[in-house]
């Protein structure tokens, strides 16, 4: 099986980093905080990927965008970007029934992460919810384990205490 290539953006704006909360489609299917971005379709650059997703997930358009380094994630490998938008709020993607469903986008705050990436703060590409039926949860991001609480506070890989919380923009 051919591993799915993807980008991923990192936009930071006042000390918080843009996130977009997903749930799946499939029965049973769980919810999670990930960076905009998303496949590469034939032909395309992972750059020309991350302005194009970026702008269908948040309506923002992509002023620059600096490659910083490739990560893991469940289904392939992602080209991560630092990237600068122009002036304007996120908005919630328009929906067009695939991949997964898009909740709402929020500016959470940036983590301290112990990876070198060159001063951008690269957060796990994807933060799995935990469901109202787990007391504690080990929550798997994919970059490395992340434990957790149904409450939804958890520590982060260094030890600091993070909050996953519910989007407010759906």
């Amino acid at each position: 099986m051919e591993e799915r290539r993807r980008a991923a953006a990192v936009i930071v704006r006042d000390g918080r980093v843009l996130m977009v909360h997903e749930r799946s489609r499939r029965s049973g299917g769980g919810e999670w905080w990930t960076l905009p971005g998303g496949g590469l379709r034939p032909g395309e650059t992972a750059e020309e990927a991350v302005r194009r997703e970026v702008f269908e997930e948040t309506g923002l358009v992509v002023s620059d965008a600096r490659y910083v380094l490739e990560m893991p994630y469940p289904s392939g490998m992602t080209s991560v970007f630092a990237v600068s938008v122009a002036d304007g709020e996120p908005r919630v993607g328009r929906d067009d029934g695939s991949g997964p469903e898009q909740l709402g986008v929020d500016w959470l705050p940036v983590p301290e992460l112990p990876i070198e990436t060159n001063g951008v703060p690269v957060p796990p590409l994807m933060v799995v919810l935990p469901t109202l039926a787990d007391q504690t949860v080990g929550v798997e991001s994919a970059t490395g384990a992340f434990s957790g609480s149904a409450d939804g506070a958890g520590a982060g890989r260094n030890g600091a205490v993070t909050a996953r919380r519910r989007s407010t923009t759906k």
